[in-house]
């Protein structure tokens, strides 16, 4: 289910905190730190209506040029409940296959994506660029009317390190992208 972009500055301001280390910069209701050259992550507060209740929530995504248009979208499979495997990406059409298929040839991106705890990862490719969104099980916050209760999800420095570990992969495996 997809939700509203939202401007929580408390959301943002938490994440800010657990992000603190970075320096994270705010710009236009989002929080934006460096990574390296070239490698932007973007924080965003997402909001998702519940009955009784809201869940705020906040994806973290980087983005970059492609050499040639390309339309797919790969996502991230990790079989087994119990012991995490390594994750598997998938896409489906022939320009996301091949990115798939790249990308599995990345074992510590594997590795590092399913040791996160993760609601959703997406690698988009659209036009000219591609841009990928993660959006961890942390760094959200559910607020009840009845009963009345506020609750974040800090992120811990483990998941904060795997987070922008996965992200600056992503990106360096983007740049070797065959052409």
């Amino acid at each position: 289910m997809r939700s509203a972009r939202w401007s929580e500055p408390t959301l943002l301001r938490a994440v800010s905190a657990d992000l603190a280390n970075w320096q994270p910069e705010e710009q236009q209701g989002r929080l934006c730190l460096t990574l390296g050259p070239g490698v932007e992550v973007w924080v965003e507060a997402r909001r998702q209506r519940l009955f009784m209740a809201n869940l705020w929530r906040c994806e973290f995504s980087c983005a970059g040029p492609l050499a040639e248009r390309a339309e797919g979208r790969v996502r991230a499979h990790q079989p087994g409940w119990w012991r995490r495997q390594p994750v598997r990406f998938t896409g489906r059409g022939a320009m996301a296959s091949a990115l798939a298929r790249h990308l599995n040839h990345f074992p510590n991106l594997r590795q590092t994506l399913a040791e996160l705890d993760y609601r959703q990862f997406e690698l988009r490719m659209e036009g000219g660029e591609w841009r990928c969104v993660i959006e961890p099980w942390a760094a959200s916050e559910v607020a009840c009317r009845l009963p009345p209760l506020r609750r974040y999800l800090r992120l811990t420095s483990h998941q904060r390190m795997l987070l922008l570990s996965v992200l600056k992969m992503v990106a360096e495996a983007m740049a070797r992208f065959p052409r």
